[in-house]
């Protein structure tokens, strides 16, 4: 090959490399910047009481439109969709769907998982008693242990450990000790709720002009969760603070059977 020729493909890959490269810090700077939350508390140092009250604020209960991504020993195992409904004190209610289609309705009480459609499984009832403590981290706080190191507030009972940046007050990380077993919860990707909340038919969430929104509270979108050899990754696509509840929410199946009958 002359060394023209040879020139000549080097300049034209060189050139396709510069052309690529340019290409792809052009799309990286103009992608949405997504701010971070306010450090509203930097510099404070605040008392478990005060941490609780501002984190707990008026919420009552909270509904959530959430996607979950299962793995398996570090393997794709499974995947599903649902609306989460949370309420004080302990309560949860779980849609489940899968391509769209129910396929699974659940009400947890006092850590019983009752079942009104679908399958039951010990799994399930371990990973909603966790879902509920990974979102309403505050609960059951009352009698625990404050302390600090660096940029974090470590909050510790008997049976967990909560890490929560000093800045925000969103929780960091949850690791959880229970029946010789130990679970490790870990938040990423703060997110700003700005939706409203409107009531539909079906019982599932839908956004509206409602008057039910908390503009100024920080949520983390990614919850994962790590128990045994699973991995539940739950991504909160909406969130609605203290929603109108539906006509069955949190309806156990002996009473949904007496409202039919009726």
């Amino acid at each position: 090959m002359s060394k023209k020729l040879l020139k000549y493909f080097s300049f034209n890959i060189l050139s396709s490399y510069l052309l690529i490269f340019l290409t792809s810090a052009l799309f990286i700077g103009c992608a949405p910047k997504i701010a971070p939350p306010p450090a509203l508390y930097r510099g404070q140092d605040l008392s478990l009481e005060e941490i609780i009250s501002i984190a707990r604020g008026n919420i009552d209960s909270v509904k959530t439109v959430i996607g979950i991504n299962i793995e398996k020993d570090d393997n794709p195992h499974s995947s599903a969709s649902a609306s989460l409904l949370l309420k004080k004190p302990g309560w949860i209610h779980i849609r489940l769907y899968k391509f769209g289609m129910p396929v699974g309705n659940y009400v947890v009480k006092d850590k019983t998982v009752h079942v009104i459609s679908g399958k039951k499984g010990d799994s399930l009832k371990k990973f909603s008693g966790e879902l509920y403590h990974s979102v309403m981290w505050w609960e059951d706080l009352e009698s625990a242990r404050l302390h600090t190191a660096g940029n974090e507030y470590i909050i510790r009972t008997e049976e967990k450990e909560i890490r929560l940046d000093r800045s925000t007050l969103l929780p960091v990380s949850q690791k959880i000790t229970a029946d010789n077993k130990t679970i490790f919860v870990s938040y990423g990707e703060p997110r700003k709720h700005s939706s409203k909340f409107k009531q539909s038919a079906s019982d599932g969430p839908e956004e509206d002009t409602g008057e039910h929104a908390a503009d100024d509270y920080w949520y983390p979108s990614v919850v994962k969760i790590e128990m045994g050899a699973y991995r539940f990754t739950v991504t909160i696509e909406k969130l609605f603070i203290n929603p109108p509840l539906g006509e069955n929410d949190f309806k156990l199946p002996e009473e949904l059977k007496k409202s039919i009958r009726s």
